[in-house]
This record gives structure tokens, sequence and C-alpha cells, in this order.
């Protein structure tokens, strides 16, 4: 998925769907995040098969809710297990800002095919999800605490650590910049709830409108009109069926959320009087490198002013903040736990060795003990790995502009972060109406409500159960296009030691690789955009394992049994 991020950000979206096809073996949540996200990028041809990919990640959102409800009723002991475990699976838990985000574009999504009482339906439900991220944000919060606690008593792990800032190297300025402080969490997006209460409010809700345009305006005071919003909101619904004009929500989604990677770092442990070089894992988010403001958003004779509503990228990065006091914890208790079952392997080899030397007998037990010794060790170290997966195909911001504007086709002119100015006809009804737009370097996607061109079989609504997911049915098997992948044998230190001990002892890996079959997906053809030379009016911006023949029981492969 990174090595498609040039692809991405040059709106190459065939070669990125194409990718997350190729790059994904589990059809997990995030799979069907990024498909999802990309396929109504493609233009809105590709918006029923987007909405159909969202729902089925929904549908696991959703499944995730209920394990997560589970997980919190859980006793402390059974919580604290779960602080300490690395949580890699095939299956994808999704990040808060993820959630709420999902919500968003499905309901966008539903908003382009003409179904707005269904776009209502996600906003109510990014709020009840809310909720349940909080309540497992400070049962997390808890349970580092407490576990911490737990490994101060126990002599193993007294050294253990949650604090990011006494591990020296890691770049700690990337999770404390001012942006990220001024967020209060990772999972309450302006942007999103002003969503929430302009759709509420097209319905005439304005009880559910307005705690959607308070919430944002607590979240983001310095949007101009999402004052303005909450003060009109009842004269609005009032004079719904009076109004003349088009009074449309512009979204912009622009940048790109920077890659979240694995960052080692060598850090000195003090176990049994003697100081221990170990490696650690944390993920890290990189530096921000292309960040873009609207500088020119028009419509027909109209100029935007669009605000900076969210700030994803900050979202991420006071998530990572959040998350790292449990990363730390997990990885430093890890590193002393490997140097005390090496420290005591090697405290048995040295007995064994004088008693044999007393004995006249020779060290080969010796030669295996430290050899289990290096296992226990370097089998500890080979788990200290960190999930660094994440919706990489986000922005990194979102803008907002709300305008009264004809009803009727309108030439929509905007500038590319490559300077370049483009235009589209956009048409827009009577009533409420959502322009989206999100900017690539020298392109852009552009997708309206109400858009003729999307509405399915007369505004039929695609429902979850078309794609429900049963009790015998995994995610996996959707009918979605998929690519090959190759699935190959595990490999790691032992095998590295089988070599190095071949005199003692013999062992022959197998390998194996299966492969599943190839279907290609359907090409889609992209949006094409208008290039014209124009002015720059002035505008306001803002900111499965594989089988193996049976072999021969030896010590060997009874101690990588033991240590898987």
């Amino acid at each position: 998925m990174n090595d498609s991020k040039e692809q991405f950000k040059n709106g190459d979206l065939h070669s990125t769907v194409a990718t997350i096809q190729t790059a994904f073996k589990d059809k997990n949540t995030l799979y069907y995040m990024e498909l999802g996200g990309v396929q109504r990028l493609q233009g809105s041809a590709q918006v029923a098969n987007s909405t159909q990919s969202l729902l089925a990640a929904d549908q696991l959102v959703g499944q995730w809710e209920i394990d997560t409800t589970d997980k919190l009723k859980r006793s402390f002991s059974n919580m604290g297990a779960y602080v300490l475990s690395e949580g890699f699976s095939s299956n994808y838990d999704p990040k808060p800002y993820e959630v709420t985000y999902l919500s968003q574009t499905l309901a966008l999504n539903h908003l382009s095919q003409g179904r707005w009482s269904d776009a209502m339906v996600e906003a109510k439900k990014m709020a009840q999800r809310e909720k349940v991220i909080e309540e497992l944000i400070q049962g997390k919060v808890a349970a580092v605490s407490k576990t911490e606690e737990i490994q101060q008593n126990n002599h193993t792990t007294r050294g253990a650590t949650s604090r990011i800032q006494d591990i020296n190297g890691y770049p700690i300025n990337l999770l404390d910049d001012e942006e990220t402080r001024a967020l209060k969490n990772s999972y309450q997006n302006p942007g999103a709830y002003y969503l929430s209460g302009f759709i509420h409010e097209s319905q005439g809700e304005a009880s559910l409108a307005a705690p959607g345009y308070r919430l944002a305006i607590e979240l983001k005071p310095s949007v101009n009109f999402f004052k303005t919003s909450i003060a009109k909101l009842d004269s609005n619904i009032a004079d719904q069926n009076k109004k003349s004009f088009a009074d449309t929500l512009i979204i912009i989604d622009t940048g790109y959320l920077p890659k979240i990677a694995p960052h080692r770092i060598s850090q000195t442990f003090n176990f049994g009087g003697n100081s221990k070089l170990m490696t650690l894992t944390f993920p890290v988010i990189e530096q921000s490198t292309e960040r873009f403001t609207p500088t020119l958003i028009q419509v027909g004779d109209r100029v935007a002013n669009p605000e900076l509503v969210t700030n994803l990228e900050a979202m991420a990065r006071k998530n990572l903040h959040d998350e790292m006091p449990g990363y730390v914890l997990r990885a430093s208790s890890r590193a002393l736990v490997s140097l005390a079952a090496q420290y005591a392997a090697d405290q048995a080899a040295q007995q064994a060795a004088r008693r044999n030397n007393q004995n006249g007998q020779n060290n080969t037990a010796v030669i295996i003990g430290a050899i289990a010794g290096l296992i226990t060790g370097y089998g500890l170290q080979a788990i200290n790995v960190t999930d660094v997966r994440h919706w990489s195909t986000l922005p990194a911001q979102t803008y907002m502009a709300r305008m009264g504007l004809p009803i009727g086709p309108n030439v929509l002119k905007y500038r590319t972060p490559s300077g370049v100015i483009l235009s589209q006809t956009v048409n827009l009804v009577g009533g409420y109406n959502v322009i989206y737009i999100r900017m690539f370097r020298n392109r852009a996607t552009i997708l309206t409500s109400n858009d003729p061109v999307v509405l399915p079989n007369g505004g039929q609504v695609i429902k979850p159960a078309d794609i429900a997911i049963g009790p015998d049915q995994s995610a996996s098997s959707l009918a979605l296009p998929t690519q090959p992948t190759a699935v190959k044998p595990n490999e790691g230190v032992f095998e590295g030691f089988k070599k190095l001990i071949g005199g003692f002892m013999e062992s022959k890996p197998e390998e194996s690789v299966v492969a599943t079959q190839a279907v290609s997906p359907a090409s889609t053809p992209n949006l094409a955009l208008e290039a014209q030379s124009a002015d720059s009016p002035s505008a306001a911006g803002g900111k499965i394992e594989d089988a193996k023949p049976q072999e021969s029981p030896n010590l060997l492969n009874s101690l990588q049994q033991l240590f898987n």
C-alpha cells in the first residue's frame, strides 16, 4: 500500500484499486475501507460499488463494536493481558478517526445516490459508536496504569515503562505539535458533525441538527459558518418550501495522510547486574509532505470561502500519541522478559558446565542449553513487532463552505495543487445539495448529491442485508474482485539454528507456496476534467499455514514447537 502512494497522489485511481486488491491477503475491515474509499473517487459510475464495499466495512466495524463492548466488561486481569498483547492478527481494529470517517464517507455516498434518509442513519450511527470509542480509550488508559504498577512490583519486569520519553531516540516531536495538542480527542470529527447537522436540517429535524452543529462549533470554534448555521437553523427549516436557491455545502478533501511506519530503536536495559542493548520497535507517523489550501473554488459567478474544519492528520497523530503508553509498556516488558530468559538459560548452562567439569563429562548439554537460551531470547524478540496498518488513502485535511447557489447547471471552477485551473458542470436542485471535491496533485474528483448519473434503478437503496455476512460466511467471501496472493512458509531464527547445529542433528525445511487464481479487476474510466485558463479571483483560504511432511522427532523440533 505504501508503494502505491505515488499512484494515488497523482490521481491514478485504477492502479490504486488494483494495488489494494493485490496487497490484501485478508479481506478485512481495512481492505473494504481502502477499496470503497478509492472506488468512489473513480467517479459517479463507481459510487454503487463503493457503497457496497463500505457497507461491508461498516458491518465488520459493527462486529468490532460488539467485541469491544464485551472486552470492556472483562475483569482487569484480562484487560491487562489485552494491553500487553500485540493485537496483530488478520482482523483489523479500526482507529477512532477511521470509524468516524467511514460513517461520513457512507453518508456522502448515500447523498450522491439521492438517499438522504440513509445518510441520516449514518449520522446517528456515528454518535452511537462514539460512546464505545470513548469507553475503550478510558479502559486502555486505566489498564496501562494498573499493569505498569504490577510490572514494577515484579522482579523481572521492574524496569518496564509506559513513557515514550524514557525511550531514547523516538521522534516525540511528531506527536506533540501544536495542531495535535489542540485536539480534544482522536475521534470527534468537526466536519462530520457539521455534515450530520446539515443532513438532519435537510430532513426538517431541527432537534437532531442542532447537536451536530453545536458539537462542530465546540470542536472548531474558529469556523464562522458553523455559528451562522446554528443561528439560522429554525428559520431555514421554517422556510424550506420557500427557498428559491440551492442551499449547498461544499466539502473539499486535500492532502494525504502521512505514512505510519515501524521505527526501531536500540535501548539499554539493566538485568542481572549487567547492561544489555535491546532493539525495540514502535510505530511512528512521518512528517507531513504535501498540504494544500484551496485557493480557488468558484461556482458560477460565486466565489467560495472554504474554511479548514477537520485536520485528519492531527487526529492520526493524536491517536498514536494516546496509544503510545501501551506500545512502550508492551515493548519494554517484552525486552525484560527476553533478558530474563537469556539470563536464566545462561546461568543454567554455567552450572551444568561446572558439574560436567567436576565429573569429567563433555559439555554437549551446555551447548544445547546455550542454544535454548538464544532461541528463547530471539524468539521473544521476534514478536517485538508493531502493527502499523492504517487507512492510507485518507486525506490530511477537510475544508468546507456553505453557499446559496442558482438551481440547475452551474460551472464549478477550481485550482489544483499543481496550479492548473479546471472546471466541471454540476447540477444543483432546489433545497439542499452537497458538492464533494477530492483534490489530487493535478486533477480532482467531483461528486454531487442527487446526481442523476448515480441514482440506481430510480433511487433503489442498497441495504446492508444485501451484503450480509452470515455466521458461516467470512467477510472475505463477499463477491468482490481479488488478485493473486501467495502464502509463504514461516521462516525465522529457527531455520538459522538448524543450520548452525547441523553437525548435531538433521532437519530439512520444506517449502510450499499456495497461490490463488487471478481475477482481473474491471477497468473503470477516470473522471474527465476540462482544463481552462482563467484569471484567479481573490478567495479566502483556510486553513493458513502450509502442510508439511511428518518429520522424525528430534530435540530441535521439540524446542521449535515449544517456543512457537
